[in-house]
């Protein structure tokens, strides 16, 4: 390397926030099939640190598939060699981050709050809150961003929110960025300022990547570098500057006052210059083998000098109990910010509660009211159910932001699988017991505190099934089979619950199906706390009542007058067979699928 080179690498290195190792990514003969067919046919390339690369070619080229190899977010199906500085790239591997096109952010919290987040997460845990804001200052800046601090990120213009995604991954420092369509969406302007703030990376050392569609010939022109792709191909790699002398080298010149970008892309698009991609494709070959056979068998560049031991990279900053904690946090800032949607659950719990109440007025305390006032608390089981499931149901917004954020070594899966039950938990569980307050005084149940409590458990047991059952539709399904999903996954539980039809009078083939109904559980054990654990006799109104004894109810459905604990046992049984199933489906979720 050469004496300049190696000075100015120093002094990149040696700034607070450009500390990191310039590193060069290197891919050879790399090959990535789907089940359907082959998206990258043996490609190679070498993109090099302060260099920014216009990643190119026609829809379909397999543009967003390199980068998704590059990055090692897609490892399963891929042929190949892909290293940084030497070194292989690993699953989500912590040395280089990819911005996605749509650069999912939390809408409801502000710029600071989002980098605070990112600096939470990304830096040592022991980092002084100084440090922290010193670098969240000098990251706004860099990306034009620091007037927006207080502007809440759903305000922001898509050109900031594009910078605002750059910028929280710059947290690290990282040496290699890959970004697809930066600038998908943007106007001229907007597009011109990303472009800028990724060649101003670019020229502090980073290797900086980005997929681009047709742009214009100004902003062509701030790339250093391009790769074309056509058909999983690549038919020219190398300098901006040098891409039409290649072009017109095999007879494609480029006419005057043409853009270039168009114009490579119409040439490589066209299926009337089969024998020009032809030579493309073998100059493309000739250079790579020019470059791997001047490539060192073993590192001796300043980049991998920096790179030697105690350079490693953590793939998390933070131990498992401090992302739960700042998950939490995140979580709890977000939920409050969104005081529509809060108002609206507390606001439909408190009508509800008093139009069950008013309808089922005293019902609790007259014996010719008890078959009312049971279908009552089998009537709000379902709504705790339905209001639980919808409520988390649908995250869609959330899970691209946490599968962005996991992808790029922020926190763990289990760190936002428990942080994600526990937020949702309390909310869940108070909407309920408040609905149940309102509906056991008006409708006059027994006012005892040990029977209020086992009727409180029964609520919290169906609130927390309600949003297990939501959860597994919101990770498991697409938008459109989410709500499907919850409406149909009780129908079986409440045929099933012997609140219809008793186990024993059905057919034997179809009694194991009353064991994994919820509602039957909920039915019993709210039954057992209304009318079972000794109560003396229910006041009659009339001159007969036939369920004055408490214990001619329990005979009917077929419940044992002692046995809620059993009940609240087997519930909690399927409560912890739905979050097994949960967690598998975040780990398979929570993966960047392309």
């Amino acid at each position: 390397m050469a004496g300049s080179e190696e000075i100015e690498l120093k002094r990149l290195s040696a700034s607070p926030l450009q500390n990191f190792v310039p590193s060069t990514l290197r891919f050879r003969n790399v090959v990535y099939r789907t089940h359907e067919k082959e998206i990258l046919s043996n490609v190679s390339g070498r993109f090099q640190h302060g260099r920014l690369v216009a990643l190119m070619g026609p829809s379909g080229a397999g543009k967003s598939s390199l980068l998704n190899v590059l990055s090692g977010a897609q490892m399963f199906g891929m042929i190949g060699t892909v290293t940084i500085n030497g070194e292989p790239v690993e699953e989500n591997d912590p040395r280089s981050v990819y911005v996605e096109q749509e650069c999912p952010l939390l809408m409801f919290l502000t710029v600071q709050e989002t980098m605070q987040f990112a600096v939470d997460m990304k830096m040592p845990q022991g980092s002084l809150a100084s440090a922290k804001q010193a670098k969240i200052g000098d990251i706004l800046e860099m990306v034009g961003l620091d007037g927006t601090r207080g502007t809440v990120v759903r305000n922001l213009s898509g050109g900031e929110q594009r910078r605002l995604a750059v910028a929280v991954e710059l947290i690290t420092n990282p040496p290699i960025m890959l970004l697809d369509e930066p600038t998908s969406g943007l106007d001229s302007v907007s597009s011109t300022q990303v472009i800028s703030h990724l060649k101003s990376l670019a020229m502090s050392g980073r290797t900086i990547v980005c997929t681009i569609h047709q742009p214009a010939s100004s902003l062509f022109q701030l790339f250093d570098d391009v790769y074309l792709l056509r058909h999983g191909r690549c038919l020219y790699a190398g300098p901006v500057e040098n891409m039409l002398v290649r072009f017109a080298r095999v007879g494609l010149p480029c006419p005057e006052y043409y853009n270039p970008a168009d114009f490579a892309l119409e040439a490589i698009a066209s299926t009337h210059q089969p024998e020009a991609h032809r030579m493309l494709c073998q100059l493309v070959d000739e250079d790579m083998r020019t470059i791997n056979a001047a490539a060192p068998s073993s590192p001796t560049t300043l980049a991998a000098q920096l790179a030697a031991p105690g350079r490693k990279i953590a793939r998390y900053q933070t131990a498992c109990y401090y992302q739960l904690y700042t998950l939490l946090k995140r979580s709890v800032l977000a939920s409050a910010r969104d005081e529509f949607f809060l108002k609206i659950r507390l606001g439909m719990h408190l009508a509800l509660g008093l139009v069950f109440g008013v309808v089922h007025y005293d019902a609790g305390a007259d014996a010719a009211k008890v078959l009312a006032n049971v279908g009552c608390f089998f009537q709000l089981f379902a709504f705790v159910y339905f209001t639980n499931a919808v409520s988390v149901v649908n995250y869609a917004d959330e899970v691209r932001v946490t599968i962005k954020e996991i992808a790029n070594n922020w926190y763990s899966r289990e760190s936002y699988f428990l942080a994600k039950l526990i937020h949702d938990l309390p909310l869940q569980l108070f909407c309920p017991s408040f609905l149940l307050a309102i509906v056991y005084y008006l409708t006059g149940q027994p006012l005892e505190w040990p029977r209020f409590a086992m009727l409180l458990g029964v609520f919290a047991v169906g609130a927390i099934i309600g949003q297990s059952l939501g959860l597994i539709g919101g990770i498991c399904f697409e938008v459109k089979m989410q709500n499907f999903f919850v409406a149909n996954a009780c129908i079986v539980p409440i045929l099933f619950s012997g609140f219809f039809v008793n186990s024993a009078d059905m057919i034997a083939i179809l009694r194991p199906l009353s064991t994994v109904s919820f509602f039957r559980y909920q039915f019993h054990g709210a039954l057992q706390a209304l009318y079972g654990y000794g109560r003396g006799n229910i006041p009659c109104g009339q001159v007969y009542c036939y369920y004055k004894k408490p214990a001619t109810i329990l005979e009917q459905f077929d419940v044992d007058e002692y046995g809620y604990g059993a009940s609240i046992t087997k519930a909690l049984v399927l409560v912890l067979i739905m979050q097994v199933i949960i967690y598998v489906s975040f780990m398979v979720r929570l993966r960047r699928i392309k």
